[in-house]
């Protein structure tokens, strides 16, 4: 007799659409659900979500594509320089279906994908049978995966099967067409670890109950303890432990407030790495700057400190090479590490102390960004619009907020880069540089600029998200590719000008933005991407942005031209 995992899955999906992303349909969320199940140890964003899914005509049977280089997202403009050793790559393609069982057709679709897009000398031009979306994304793996491959990456290639209508029992059949799969993959990369799952409605629901680990126990050997803080000495083999939660793996989410990357081969990680190694006769926390890890509450019983959502903000060099030693380090090493522990709820003294523990030696301004009083002011004012901004990533996203009223930081940076630097362009092809490049930081966030021209911006944006989502003719690369540039001239004809400032987009009434002047803004992109080819390169080149701020000059004659040495 069937079990109720199939009614109860429903019941939750139900729900949790209703909370979380309302206006989409039931195979919509479907995607998204599973997508967040599958890679819930990766903590992604509703919008990192979005962006990995491909579903569509011509999409060879694949719902969503997601790649990760040591845990970190693979997007367009990914950066793989800083990755210089031990390097870990993951790609992870799902399928989801809302009807029917398991059966053979979607798998045959993966292995014809297989064969057709993981060869690294295929010539995407030349292969018409998938849309934009699927190649794009398997594209991203393929970039990232031929530009690390000096550095003799590892490689895990997990594809999902997903049916919410499916039992436990996978036929044999089913099990010979997934070895084959298997097969078609390990030809491409005879080193590569590959695995099928298929995901009935048990295991979706089983997936659905775990929760990503929040809470942390690290034995400790001596400690000293003050009121909201703890300073220990750990042996560095308890201290492993902690690192990898109840796993093998270094668990990442332990580093998202560090604001450093792991700097690879610098004298003071060779340091590091020979204290580790030949002073076995000293102790390491004499020769080592130690830990401190933020946390939201830290108890001390016993030998053993309990930390709740644990960060560690400054020794993620220290961490990354203790972690490192024990992939070949034999027994235990008692040897110990000085670790701080700071319990603070409050925001600004978190964003203090992690300023205060990376001042002494030298961190580029970029990595600091989320702790800038700017960013806490717009975290402020889009919460009276109730709107919420990801400063720290997934907060509001795991209070349960929807989807649609999160902004993340680089969403923002683009809807600034599109509304007041004009560049419509450059925000859809560089998305992650945006934060990173510091001149072109310091022109989109500044406390110069009145605090509601970014609250403003933020609606905006998801106003034109909305307007695009409910044209069922746009594909959701079509979507991706538009928004921006909609963007762009919505705000131009709002405020009159070709050229508004920040002071002109703060004095826009949001609440009187019509989707007729949306649809009218996208009609006008649509136009002039169509004629110009409507794909990925047109976006992200100039030529789009050129011909449309021509048409807006028109449209807009003959007050508030752009002078002409501003013309593009």
């Amino acid at each position: 007799m069937a079990d109720n995992s199939q009614q109860i899955l429903n019941d939750v999906l139900s729900q949790q659409r209703q909370d979380v992303i309302p206006d989409v349909s039931e195979q919509d969320y479907f995607e998204v659900f599973c997508a967040e199940q599958v890679l819930k140890d990766f903590d992604l964003s509703y919008d990192e979500i979005q962006a990995g899914i491909v579903d569509g005509e011509h999409d060879g049977g694949v719902d969503s594509v997601y790649a990760f280089v040591n845990g970190e997202l693979i997007y367009e403009d990914f950066d793989t320089t800083p990755f210089k050793k031990d390097v870990r790559i993951e790609l992870h393609i799902i399928q989801s279906k809302t009807s029917g069982g398991f059966s053979e057709i979607p798998i045959n679709k993966l292995i014809s994908l297989t064969r057709h897009l993981l060869k690294l000398d295929a010539d995407f031009s030349q292969i018409t049978q998938y849309n934009a979306a699927v190649k794009a994304a398997v594209d991203n793996f393929r970039t990232a995966y031929r530009s690390l491959a000096s550095r003799f990456p590892s490689l895990k290639i997990c594809y999902y099967y997903a049916s919410k209508k499916a039992d436990t029992h996978v036929h044999d059949n089913l099990k010979m067409k997934a070895d084959e799969l298997k097969q078609a993959a390990e030809g491409l990369f005879q080193d590569a670890e590959v695995t099928v799952e298929f995901l009935g409605a048990r295991r979706l629901l089983d997936l659905a109950r775990r929760r990503p680990k929040t809470t942390y126990e690290l034995r400790v050997s001596k400690s000293l303890s003050a009121v909201n803080g703890h300073v220990v000495l750990s042996t560095l083999t308890e201290y492993n432990r902690f690192l990898r939660g109840d796993g093998e793996k270094v668990k990442a989410e332990l580093f998202e407030s560090n604001v450093r990357d792991f700097q690879g081969n610098t004298e003071v990680n060779a340091e590091i790495v020979n204290t580790l190694r030949n002073e076995k006769a000293v102790e390491f926390w004499w020769m080592n700057n130690g830990v401190t890890i933020l946390a939201s509450r830290a108890t001390l019983n016993g030998d053993t400190v309990t930390i709740e959502n644990p960060q560690i903000v400054n020794g993620l060099q220290t961490s990354t090479q203790i972690a490192r030693h024990f992939q070949t380090a034999e027994g235990d090493d008692n040897r110990n590490v000085m670790v701080k522990i700071v319990s603070s709820d409050n925001e600004e003294t978190r964003d203090k102390i992690i300023k205060a523990t990376n001042s002494q030696n030298a961190v580029q301004p970029a990595t600091l960004r989320a702790t800038d009083k700017v960013q806490r002011d717009i975290e402020e004012t889009l919460k009276s619009t109730g709107l919420y901004y990801d400063r720290r990533k997934n907060y509001y996203k795991n209070e349960g907020k929807p989807a649609d009223t999160i902004i993340s930081i680089p969403l923002m940076a683009q809807a600034v880069m599109s509304i007041i630097l004009r560049r419509p362009d450059t925000a859809r092809a560089r998305p992650s540089s945006l934060i990173k490049d510091n001149a072109v930081y310091s022109q989109v966030f500044s406390e110069a600029y009145p605090i509601s021209m970014y609250s403003h911006a933020a609606a905006l944006t998801r106003i034109v998200d909305r307007v695009l989502k409910s044209r069922s003719e746009l594909s959701a690369r079509d979507r991706s590719n538009l928004r921006f540039y909609v963007l762009f001239w919505l705000s131009c004809v709002l405020t009159g000008k070709t050229n508004p400032n920040p002071a002109d987009v703060a004095k826009i009434d949001v609440k009187t933005v019509s989707d007729t002047s949306v649809e009218e803004a996208a009609d006008e992109i649509w136009k002039i991407y169509e004629q110009l080819g409507a794909t990925d390169q047109i976006a992200k080149g100039t030529e789009l942005r050129k011909i449309a701020l021509e048409a807006l000059n028109e449209v807009l004659k003959p007050a508030h031209q752009l002078p002409a040495e501003e013309k593009v």
